[in-house]
């Protein structure tokens, strides 16, 4: 049954592969269409709103601020400076409307001002103002340049208008971290009531380096882009050092995180998409460091195969909500540039089965593809990550997928007076609401799906685009002038393109990973939809057919989240069968990653999604009871003077060498490797025979660490996190220093790490004491068991160098066993034997008693007699000397 269905799936599937691409698509008729969707909306804002900031489509009027009834937050991407207009400048050079273009320049000039008495979002006036300013009178030079007998009046009024809201702007940055206040007022700045705000998100911070870069290379004034660019330092300094995530929101002075959700989504989006771009437009290698250290967390923590589950930045394990919001939806053209156009293909994929199930995307969807937040406003992030996998692959899947779009805004959101968005896509409801980035940017995308780039005004690849799809030269990041070096800057989005012209390579795209035909973006398509039935059906417990297709299956044989045991190879067995990996993080923290068209069969998959929220819900049972994680921790303790096993360090164990849990506590003095990385051979091998030997974390693998002390003779390694601040917290999932993989266990001896704020202590021990001597331990050992009672408040006590050494210590008169217990006192003879006068043995042991006394004390005076009794008349084991 579970065959012959999938059967009849993979046969419709071709019936409707073999009708749509059977039939070429006109994409010339398309495009008109597209044009035609624009001049609708454009010419009903012209029409019905300017000078307006937003036309209202079902009033058939402007939305104008402090007169239209206020939204409150809503509002505050309106200032009264015709907002739309200033956002679709470009759009009108795209579709090629070079006389519509010249008048609105015109209208521009005339009617658009910036001292309005209001108070409007940094990050909106950035991206829609500043960045629509820009990109149009970029393109209006380049106009001029092609057409001289255009913009004969034009005298770079647009850059000195970006200049003006730039430097209106800039107030916003004088902040202790340099983050932007997310609000301004246009007209008098910072006021003192909006110095009060506090937080701003990730993305309104992070979105700034391209428009400011951009006004500091037009004008030559570097403090835009500085501002931009300590904005984007600070931020990264702010990630989470062990998982690379960023949390939403954060305190623009501290830095500390208000919300520390972790995804793609809104309030940390275009962040992301800017750390890329930055590197794209300015060729800083450090922007790019960044982001493929962010993208390597994001495929670990917050990709669960074709979907997105949000985290929280400081327990990557734990998931913090239970549903995808729609800006999330720019990922796979990010991904494009990024050149991991297969994962792309992917999640686009995803994101078009929520569509074809809701016609359109809704603000926020669930898991199993439920609409959460029901209202649409025409977003255009999906149409854009069209745009660049159809550039990418050439593939006329994409095609059919903007014409969809095309086709339910033109049937459910067109009226009269423009597009209105949707209030629920359920009722298909409207709202009186055009966002200007329907121009800007949904139509726009939508138009150049549909259009060759050679068809264009200009070479869109020459360009890198914004957030709010405004285009900025890359000839910003040339190194040199593009006249010496004849290799201009351009955008590459397929392999097969690098053979056309001699140019550098803007984006650091693989051409190994980039599928240059349609039938591999079909099949990963297929399998994508294949394993999103799967999960569906089984989060939503299945039909009879889907139920029917599991008996041969039985997910009883599914091994649960609370019995998995990472050291148990059939259980990773069984997650590899199911498409989960086990990955050890650089801090040595075991994350599982699912990635469902790695499963053994749909089943495998699906059984892996359950796991994979098995383990959440069972990480978030143990937040919500307030219990903490059964870490399987170690411990270390200096059981030297004055410690005597207090405090105990928390420790965690290694995958390689003896089991602490199985075997005695190590017991020995404590040496620090040179190099101290412990990475070669060591140099120091006469101080670590027979010593634990600690290392810091850093340059290679845990296991090489271990086989150089173990050539050197150590007894056992401690690890310290090289990191600064880092630490054991109960809450975080076990730590475990992995294994070098090659199946070779070849380590002889115990290894535990610590975290640094718990090394430190232990560094700081060892300075103090050379011989410091230390226990490793499955269990915390008492201070009983360390130096038992009779030493419960004393100290060890050291000759001089001159004294006379028994072979079983370096000079103190005390040594404590764990073997027993015992304490073991050494009493110096010095030179007094077995044949000497019982009276000199006397007098050599009372004066150790007499010295032993100003260091010993007890609780119990009548054992305090015994004690000394039994010393002063000892049947000694005399060690001669």
């Amino acid at each position: 049954m579970f065959n012959t269905r999938w059967k009849v799936l993979i046969f419709l599937t071709l019936c409707y592969y073999q009708k749509t691409y059977g039939e070429e698509l006109d994409k010339k008729k398309l495009q008109k269409e597209a044009y035609d969707m624009f001049m609708h909306g454009y010419n009903s804002y012209m029409n019905y709103a300017f000078p307006a900031d937003e036309l209202m489509p079902l009033s058939c009027k402007g939305r104008i601020r402090g007169v239209t009834p206020s939204r409150g937050d809503v509002d505050d991407v309106l200032g009264n400076y015709s907002v739309t207009l200033l956002d679709s400048l470009d759009t009108l050079v795209v579709m090629n409307e070079l006389d519509e273009f010249e008048k609105a320049i015109d209208l521009v000039i005339k009617h658009v001002r910036f001292d309005s008495d209001h108070v409007v979002s940094v990050f909106e006036t950035n991206i829609r103002v500043l960045g629509g300013l820009i990109s149009a009178h970029v393109l209006a030079e380049l106009i001029k340049e092609k057409h001289p007998e255009r913009l004969q009046t034009y005298d770079n009024q647009l850059l000195k208008m970006a200049t003006e809201v730039g430097n209106r702007l800039l107030p916003a940055f004088n902040t202790t971290s340099g983050l932007p206040y997310s609000r301004i007022n246009l007209k008098h700045g910072m006021q003192d009531h909006l110095k009060r705000q506090k937080d701003t998100c990730t993305a309104c911070g992070g979105t700034m380096i391209l428009e400011f870069a951009a006004l500091t290379s037009l004008t030559g004034d570097p403090i835009y882009e500085t501002k931009a660019r300590k904005a984007m330092d600070f931020l990264w300094q702010q990630r989470h050092r062990s998982s690379d995530l960023m949390g939403t929101v954060l305190n623009v002075h501290s830095g500390d995180w208000t919300r520390r959700e972790s995804g793609i989504g809104a309030g940390i989006d275009s962040y992301y998409e800017y750390t890329l771009k930055a590197y794209i437009l300015l060729g800083d290698e450090s922007y790019l460091d960044r982001f493929n250290k962010h993208y390597e967390a994001i495929k670990r923590y917050i990709t669960k195969g074709p979907i997105f589950v949000d985290v929280h930045m400081h327990r990557p394990t734990v998931a913090t909500r239970g549903f995808m919001d729609s800006l999330l939806a720019f990922w796979p053209g990010l991904q494009v540039l990024k050149g991991d156009v297969k994962e792309a293909i992917e999640i686009h994929e995803m994101l078009f089965q929520v569509i074809q199930k809701h016609k359109f995307l809704p603000e926020a969807f669930t898991h199993d593809f439920q609409v959460h937040w029901a209202e649409h406003p025409i977003r255009p992030e999906f149409v854009e990550s069209t745009y660049f996998l159809y550039r990418a692959t050439k593939d006329p899947h994409y095609l059919l997928v903007a014409k969809q779009i095309m086709d339910s805004i033109n049937k459910y959101v067109k009226v009269p007076c423009g597009f209105a968005a949707l209030k629920d896509i359920r009722t298909m409801v409207k709202e009186d609401q055009m966002e200007s980035f329907v121009l800007s940017e949904t139509f726009k995308y939508l138009y150049m799906i549909f259009t060759d780039p050679e068809d264009l005004v200009f070479d869109p690849d020459h360009y890198v685009l914004t957030t709010e799809a405004h285009f900025l030269p890359l000839s910003i990041g040339h190194k040199t002038k593009v006249e010496k070096t004849g290799n201009p800057r351009r955008m590459v989005l397929r392999a097969d393109e690098q053979k056309q012209k001699n140019y550098v390579c803007a984006n650091p795209i693989d051409f190994t990973k980039l599928p240059t035909e349609r039938e591999e973006a079909k099949l990963i398509r297929e399998r994508t939809k294949m394993v999103l039935g799967e999960l569906r059906n089984g989060m939503s417990g299945g039909s009879g057919g889907s139920s029917a297709g599991t008996n041969c299956e039985s997910p009883a044989e599914r091994i649960r989240a609370w019995a998995f045991s990472s050291s148990n190879q059939e259980h990773v067995k069984q997650l590899a069968m199911m498409g989960i990996e086990i990955i050890t993080l650089s801090d040595g923290r075991l994350h599982l990653s699912h990635k469902s068209n790695t499963a053994l069969s749909p089943t495998y998959a699906r059984w892996g999604y359950e796991f994979m929220q098995e383990m959440q819900d069972y990480v978030a049972s143990f937040d919500k009871r307030g219990e903490n994680w059964d870490h399987n921790e170690k411990y270390v303790q200096m059981l030297s003077a004055p410690y005597y096993g207090k405090p105990a360090l928390f420790g965690s164990p290694a995958q390689f060498g003896i089991d602490l849990g199985i075997t005695v506590p190590v017991l020995g003095r404590v040496a620090k490797a040179i190099p101290f990385r412990g990475c070669e051979p060591l140099l120091n091998t006469h101080e670590v025979v027979g010593r634990i030997v600690v290392v810091e974390r850093s340059d290679c693998v845990f296991q090489d660490k271990a086989r150089n002390i173990q050539r050197a003779g150590g007894i056992g390694m401690i690890v310290i996190d090289n990191e600064l601040d880092t630490k054991f917290m109960k809450e975080r999932p076990m730590f475990s220093m992995a294994n070098d993989k090659d199946g070779k266990d070849d380590i002889g001896f115990a290894s535990l790490f610590l975290f640094r704020l718990e090394g430190e202590k232990l560094l700081k021990a060892m300075k103090k004491d050379k011989d410091l001597v230390i226990s490793m331990s499955s269990r915390e050992i008492s201070i009983n068991e360390t130096i038992g009672k009779l030493l419960r408040f004393g100290k060890m006590f050291h000759f001089d160098n001159d004294h006379p050494k028994c072979p079983l210590d370096d000079g103190d008169i005390i040594l404590h066993s764990l073997a027993y217990p015992e304490v073991i006192l050494n009493l110096r003879f010095n030179g007094i034997n077995q044949d000497s006068d019982p009276r000199l043995h006397q007098e050599v042991v009372e004066r150790h008693v007499t010295e032993l006394q100003k260091y010993v004390s007890f609780a119990d005076a009548d054992y305090e007699f015994q004690f000394y009794e039994f010393v002063v008349f000892p049947k000694e084991k005399i060690c001669h000397v």
